[in-house]
């Protein structure tokens, strides 16, 4: 069992960071030092099982320690390659778009609405967990059309990504006002939107 030591924390530490980097808009609502200070235990740990691996490697030649080896180029290769954004908010909309449009129906109906003039609706309790810091944005209610913000990253002080219901399509997204840098359509009546 020692001989896979370096193998089995490999893979630990490659599990550990996709989690790390799936959930790392969630661990900076908590505090913004939380990812921070992840990301550092996460690089210390790979440069200490990398060093180990190679001289392992080194000196005794082993398949096992190379397929260590091979786990952390593996790490770095999705750590730098793979949309986690974009892929867990798409897994996401899947996920919650039926309590999602429940709140876009209490907003319509005026259940819930915004407590300033900036269009920020903070979301009963069993709905916080639909938007980033459990609020939402109203940028629209009217005859018009509607279209709501659902936070993905709430950026500092721009870039933000969201998650975003309209009624009328793109345009009534761009016609509110926005400052969009990229909008993608993921199905019908909901947006990805990166602002600036």
């Amino acid at each position: 069992m020692r001989k896979y030591r370096l193998l089995i924390c490999s893979v630990l530490l490659f599990l550990a960071a996709f989690a790390g980097f799936w959930y790392w808009n969630q661990l900076g609502d908590f505090f913004f030092l939380i990812p921070l200070a992840v990301l550092l235990c996460l690089l210390v740990l790979f440069i200490l099982l990398l060093i180990f691996s190679i001289r392992r490697i080194i000196k005794d030649r082993s398949r096992i320690d190379i397929a260590s080896v091979c786990v952390l180029i593996l790490l770095v290769v999705v750590v730098v390659c793979f949309p986690f954004q974009n892929a867990k908010m798409k897994y996401e909309l899947n996920r919650h778009e039926e309590p999602r449009l429940e709140v876009v129906e209490m907003i319509r109906t005026g259940q819930l609405r915004p407590e300033n003039r900036n269009g920020s609706i903070e979301l009963p309790a069993g709905y916080r967990r639909l938007s980033t810091g459990g609020k939402v944005i109203l940028f629209q209610n009217d005859a018009d059309g509607q279209v709501v913000g659902f936070w993905i990253l709430r950026g500092l002080p721009d870039d933000s990504i969201i998650l975003m219901y309209s009624s009328g399509g793109e345009d009534l997204i761009r016609s509110s006002g926005i400052g969009i840098q990229y909008l993608e359509k993921l199905k019908e009546h909901w947006y990805y939107v990166i602002t600036y």
